[in-house]
């Protein structure tokens, strides 16, 4: 009789037939991330600088190495990852760099729309009070298209967002500009995706599956730009629908 553990990996050995983006494989999240049990802790004491008016140079220090400690309890949580690394490279500064080789790790590049041939994520940490300016992204872009060319997917771990994405309880975006527009035109020259997560995004994470559903999430609306914020990954369903179409769904659901 097979353990638990030995039919999730049959479940998981069997996506590998299934294409990117299909569906089935947002049904097997939980089993593509495994939160850390320690993460509720570590985000306690980064929810303690949030709440802090006008943190000092060494608290400002302090709380950027809690959140390269965070990401990575996160990012190892990811099925597959066989190397994970952060390093001062001949050029830039990698606060982490994960990929992996084999058939899991495939399978979360799927899920997240990855090619094979740039299956390596790329993670920025940024633990100010201000939003992720241009200036940082562009960065971001930079070593994406001449460093990394084999990373498919930048992610920056903020507190506050990058400037010009939609705000939780914004009115939708009809125009874009600042890093919100980096993003788009750095997709539509490289097919490469950068997406951003804020405090309320990292605090999702102590559950399993949560990651993938975020950057699902987030990666599907820079392909859509809906112009509003993403929904929780809590939220099962993500409803966008005019008024005389939302009171049919709602009827019939």
């Amino acid at each position: 009789m097979p353990t638990q553990d030995e039919l999730v990996e049959s479940i998981i050995n069997a996506m590998d037939s299934l294409e990117s983006g299909n569906p089935a494989l947002n049904k097997l999240a939980s089993y593509l991330y495994k939160a850390d049990v320690k993460l509720s802790e570590y985000l306690d004491e980064l929810k303690i600088f949030t709440q802090l008016n006008k943190p000092t140079l060494k608290e400002t220090q302090e709380a950027g190495k809690l959140l390269e400690q965070i990401v990575l309890l996160v990012f190892k949580g990811l099925k597959g990852v066989q190397s994970i690394k952060s390093f001062q490279s001949a050029g830039p500064q990698y606060d982490l760099l994960v990929s992996g080789d084999d058939i899991p790790w495939q399978n979360v590049c799927k899920t997240l729309y990855l090619d094979w041939n740039q299956r390596d994520i790329v993670i920025e940490a940024k633990a100010t009070k201000a939003a992720v300016p241009d200036k940082q992204f562009a960065r971001l872009c930079s070593i994406m298209d001449l460093n990394l060319k084999g990373a498919g997917l930048g992610i920056f771990i903020t507190l506050n967002g990058a400037t010009g994405f939609p705000k939780l309880g914004s009115s939708r975006q009809r125009g874009v500009g600042y890093c919100r527009l980096r993003q788009i035109l750095f997709h539509a020259k490289t097919n490469k995706m950068i997406v951003v997560l804020d405090k309320e995004d990292i605090s999702e994470l102590t559950k399993n599956g949560t990651l993938i559903q975020i950057l699902t999430r987030k990666i599907r609306d820079l392909f859509e730009l809906s112009g509003l914020p993403t929904t929780p990954a809590e939220q099962f369903q993500e409803i966008d629908l005019p008024l005389h179409l939302k009171m049919l769904y709602e009827h019939n659901s």
